[in-house]
């Protein structure tokens, strides 16, 4: 049944694409920023309820950004798509907060977000925002979507005060995101051209130009990049192309692990490179 209501979707997609191209631009453009937010748990509610929380107005939206620990040296943590800064707590409870001051980004619609959409340049302006409230940060993590919008507001701003990023569970770029979406509900070609450039409009970059492989031919500081090579959500090769034998980029490349990269391992290295 669900297979079926995508395919007309789809298909609804298609024909108005000719007919309606504005109208199919912006309907599909909405439909691919949609969000279906996903729950805190108790443990999550339990480790927000430990941080301090602002709440950011993004372009008409809404975000949060949580604080822990009053320490000198600056984490910021971003989340990816239907996920939230809950993810993270494993992550935190590893770092002393007399050392760390931790902070962690919701974005809009995810977590203590408000809304059900949130779109790449929304999150790129959600990071912003909270860089003018963290000050410079000493280690960037973020994962899959939040590792693209990492990528992407660095190439806008031609760099950010950040010193050094773990780049996770990374798609390879827009492109991905179009090919998904496409294969998912079949679109033409009219349809995809039509979504292209609405994205184009939104974007501060052509489309084509928001990327991992980009981004880590960009980037002057420290990286690591972890990535499970099974990855069903984000595949290992292309990252593995964008990275092209880069031997001054740090990898960690996982097999038998999934696309939440949260296992013991991951978190280790993670940790290790933030106090490295």
């Amino acid at each position: 049944m669900k297979k079926l209501i995508t395919q007309s979707v789809g298909a609804f997609i298609n024909v108005t694409a000719v007919v309606f191209p504005k109208w199919n631009a912006d309907f599909s453009f909405n439909l691919l920023c949609k969000v279906k937010r996903v729950g805190i748990s108790e443990k999550g509610k339990e480790f927000f309820e430990d941080a301090e929380q602002t709440f950011l107005e993004v372009d008409g939206h809404s975000a949060v950004l949580h604080k822990w620990g009053q320490g000198p040296k600056t984490v910021l943590f971003l989340h990816g798509w239907l996920s939230n800064s809950q993810r993270w707590r494993n992550f935190v409870d590893h770092l002393d907060l007399s050392e760390y001051t931790v902070y962690a980004v919701d974005a809009p619609g995810h977590g203590m977000a408000k809304g059900k959409y949130l779109n790449l340049e929304v999150y790129r302006q959600s990071l912003r925002q909270a860089l003018e409230l963290t000050g410079p940060v000493d280690t960037l993590v973020c994962h899959s979507l939040g590792s693209l919008a990492t990528a992407y507001a660095h190439l806008e701003a031609d760099g950010l005060p950040i010193k050094k990023y773990v780049i996770t569970g990374a798609p390879s770029g827009m492109d991905a995101i179009f090919v998904y979406f496409e294969e998912l509900l079949g679109l033409s070609n009219k349809a995809i051209a039509n979504l292209e450039g609405k994205i184009n409009s939104i974007l501060k970059l052509p489309h084509g130009e928001v990327s991992m492989k980009h981004f880590f031919k960009k980037v002057q500081d420290p990286l690591l990049v972890i990535h499970e090579r099974n990855d069903r959500v984000t595949p290992f090769r292309a990252i593995e192309s964008a990275l092209n034998g880069n031997k001054v980029i740090q990898t960690y490349f996982t097999e038998g692990n999934d696309h939440n990269l949260k296992t013991p391992d991951v978190i280790d290295r993670v940790i290790t490179f933030i106090k490295n």
